[in-house]
C-alpha cells in the first residue's frame, strides 16, 4: 500500500449495537467532527463517512437487523471489498449477545475473506454471566475463523 492512500476501517453490526457511539466516544476531541447517535434502533440509515486527518476513513455502517435496509448487504460487501479497506470491526451487543444475524455476518466477512475484529460494546450494562456466555461464544467463533482477529476487544 502506498503511505499516500487513505485506509478505510468500517464499523458493522446491528441495529443499536452502539456503532455511532464507539465512534462518538474515540473521536469525541476531534474538532468539526459530528458523529450523531440516537437510542432508536435503525438511526443510521445509509453509510457515513468520516474523514480523520489524511490517512483514514472510518466507515459507520447502517446496523442490520431492525429496520434493515434491503439493500444493505450489498452496500456492506462493496465498502468491505474496497481495496483500501484494512479492517472491519463487528460490534455486538454484549446485552443481546450473539444472534443469527451475527452469525450471518460473520459467515459473510469470512467468505469475503476480510481481516474483522470483534468488538463487545455495553459490557457495563449486562450481566456477569451473559457476559461469560459471550466470551464462550467468541472463543467458538475465533477456532472456526480464519480472519478474524484473535483478540476480542471490550
Amino acid at each position: 500500500m502506498q503511505t499516500s492512500e487513505v485506509v478505510d476501517v468500517i464499523l458493522m453490526g446491528r441495529s443499536n449495537a452502539g456503532k455511532s457511539s464507539l465512534l462518538k466516544a474515540i473521536f469525541r476531541n476531534v474538532p468539526d467532527l459530528l458523529i450523531k447517535t440516537s437510542k432508536r434502533p435503525g438511526h443510521t440509515q445509509t453509510a457515513q463517512f468520516f474523514q480523520i486527518g489524511s490517512k483514514l476513513c472510518i466507515v459507520d455502517m447502517p446496523g442490520y437487523g431492525y429496520h434493515q435496509p434491503e439493500w444493505i448487504e450489498d452496500v456492506l460487501e462493496s465498502c468491505i471489498k474496497r481495496k483500501n479497506c484494512v479492517r472491519t470491526f463487528l460490534l455486538i451487543d454484549s446485552k443481546v449477545g450473539f444472534l443469527e444475524s451475527d452469525e450471518v455476518a460473520l459467515d459473510m466477512l469470512e467468505s469475503f475473506r476480510v481481516p474483522y475484529a470483534i468488538v463487545m460494546t455495553k459490557i457495563d450494562k449486562t450481566t456477569d454471566s451473559r457476559l461469560l456466555r459471550n466470551i464462550l461464544h467468541l472463543k467458538n467463533v475465533k477456532k472456526s475463523s480464519v480472519y478474524c482477529y484473535a483478540q476480542p476487544f471490550m
